[in-house]
């Protein structure tokens, strides 16, 4: 999969009703949860998530980062996107100007990244109950299918020395994305958080 223009889209430098939905993906969901398959991704993979419109590339250049927006092949017009990295979060209009919406940055994260996983560009079909690990970061992702129907798929950081049964490291901010939805929270202590950014997809 590939977007124009991918490379240059606003975070990607980073570096340069709707808060239920949100928070119940980001707070509820551990990924250590067993039974649930992780992927390990990298530089220049895709991630179409099964039962939405949820696109995502990971960036072949550093920063490590992912960026998740909707549509098929392109992004769609007047919608919101987001990319996350282990520096933080933005959210981006996904045509035209590109302007960051929001956008907030994490403190320094003391543990070790998520090992790599080398192997050629990829584009993958996630399940509607999945993880993924950013490898080279300390982010991980998780899709959620919601108990009203709607699929979730968000991100945020990790303190991988818990390995993947814990929350996301308290004082960093998550992002999460749907069809109809897309917001930044900040993760508190032991799964708490705040929507502190939120919009609404065409």
């Amino acid at each position: 999969m590939t977007w124009p223009g991918h490379r240059g889209l606003p975070g990607a430098g980073l570096l340069a009703p709707a808060a239920v939905a949100l928070v119940s993906v980001l707070g509820l969901a551990r990924l250590g949860a067993s039974g649930t398959p992780t992927l390990t991704v990298g530089p220049g993979d895709g991630l179409t998530i099964q039962g939405s419109n949820i696109e995502c590339v990971v960036s072949a250049a550093a920063p490590r980062a992912i960026v998740c927006g909707i549509g098929q092949k392109s992004l769609l017009p007047h919608s919101y996107a987001f990319t996350v990295a282990d520096k933080g979060a933005a959210i981006f209009m996904a045509s035209g100007s590109q302007e960051v919406v929001a956008r907030d940055f994490n403190p320094a994260l003391s543990s070790s990244p998520f090992p790599v996983a080398r192997h050629k560009p990829t584009n993958y079909v996630l399940a509607k109950h999945a993880h993924v690990i950013l490898g080279g970061t300390h982010i991980a992702c998780g899709s959620l299918l919601e108990g009203n129907g709607v699929q979730t798929f968000g991100c945020g950081a990790y303190d991988t020395a818990s390995g993947t049964s814990g929350y996301y490291v308290a004082g960093t901010y998550a992002v999460s994305i749907s069809d109809q939805f897309i917001g930044i929270l900040e993760a508190g202590k032991l799964g708490a958080q705040s929507v502190v950014a939120e919009e609404k997809q065409p």
